[in-house]
């Protein structure tokens, strides 16, 4: 009885990561992470076409997301228009479901952020510069849309159409003259008479005509 409750125990250890990643959200395309909330931030990590990311939050309007890759274990900013959702049995992207999906609205302050996650990066020892740079507030990157790119196995996958056949050109027949000028043809009326003539007043050679006898 021990050995049920401990492998159940421990089964539902195992999946509780998996069905935390389940839940959340995966990238359309290769997208790049940043320190902060904009394209200028330095860069964190390149993460590739469906991975699968955990929300932390969203600026306002869910343009930019904290977020966590579920491979690398990186964490900073991605736009949110490369974050896409399972909702309703359907892919959606996040800017436009984020209130019905639940991410909550969380603001930037790097400060905190970066003595937080970023002590061991290159850019750390610049924080001074990039504490007091002022950055404007900017719509972010949009993905380019591609068939298929970004999307899971089985997941709004179409086939692609059929390519059309090229015409066969086929050799026309060639037009057959008519069957009196072919070899071995009927005859017409003129040559039809022409010829009844000749085999009767042709006679083969040594042949007398026939007389009527004398009594």
């Amino acid at each position: 009885m021990k050995r049920l409750v401990w492998s159940a125990v421990a089964s539902l250890l195992l999946a509780a990561p998996l069905a935390v990643y389940a839940a959340d959200g995966y990238v359309t395309g290769n997208v790049n992470m940043r320190a902060g909330p904009d394209v200028q931030y330095p860069l964190v990590d390149q993460i590739p076409a469906g991975t699968g990311v955990a929300v932390q939050g969203c600026t306002s309007g869910w343009d930019w997301c904290d977020v966590i890759s579920s491979t690398s274990g990186s964490r900073g900013w991605v736009a949110g228009n490369f974050i896409q959702y399972q909702y309703q049995n359907q892919p959606v992207l996040l800017p436009a479901y984020g209130a019905q999906i639940g991410i909550p609205i969380v603001s930037f302050v790097i400060g905190t952020y970066w003595n937080n996650y970023y002590r061991s990066r290159p850019f750390y020892s610049q924080r001074n510069t990039w504490y007091n740079r002022p950055m404007p507030h900017r719509p972010p990157p949009r993905p380019i849309n591609r068939p298929g790119q970004g999307q899971r196995p089985g997941q709004g996958q179409r086939p692609p159409p059929a390519r059309p056949r090229p015409p066969v050109n086929r050799p026309k027949p060639r037009p057959q003259p008519p069957a009196n000028n072919r070899p071995g043809g009927n005859p017409t009326a003129a040559e039809a008479a022409n010829q009844s003539a000749t085999a009767t007043t042709a006679t083969c050679p040594g042949q007398r005509s026939a007389r009527p006898a004398r009594r």
